[in-house]
């Protein structure tokens, strides 16, 4: 069976340092987000939009704003200015990590490290 080592330098740097730049940054670490259905956004980036932005040469697009509620770890998600998602922080049994694989230079880093998702499994209601 084939096999790669995983390099650690990323996920060390983050861990180390006081700025979170991987995944959704809130007081209890950074979090997956779980959305049922699918999100509409533009696919190519328009130049008088400011939801987009360039990360090593991809497209990034902004696609709402995310509140917690960490008391009761109710999450809300408001999508543009018509809709919003409620759901709620559930704290994973196992910790998931995320890789990033090189695949010209056959190597993996190991990006973050998850521990918390955010689940929203309930229709969009509309802001009023």
């Amino acid at each position: 069976m084939p096999s790669v080592t995983i390099s650690t330098s990323q996920i060390r740097s983050l861990l180390d340092s006081d700025q979170k730049q991987v995944g959704v940054t809130t007081p209890m670490g950074n979090m997956m987000l779980e959305i049922q259905g699918d999100l509409e956004i533009p696919s190519t980036a328009q130049e008088d939009d400011d939801r987009f932005s360039k990360s090593e040469g991809s497209d990034i697009v902004k696609f709402g704003l995310l509140h917690i509620n960490s008391e009761n770890k109710i999450a809300t998600l408001f999508i543009g200015k018509k809709q919003r998602l409620l759901g709620f922080v559930v704290k994973l049994d196992t910790p998931l990590g995320l890789l990033k694989f090189n695949h010209d230079s056959r190597t993996v880093e190991m990006q973050d490290v998850f521990s918390y998702k955010i689940i929203f499994k309930n229709r969009p209601l509309p802001i009023m």
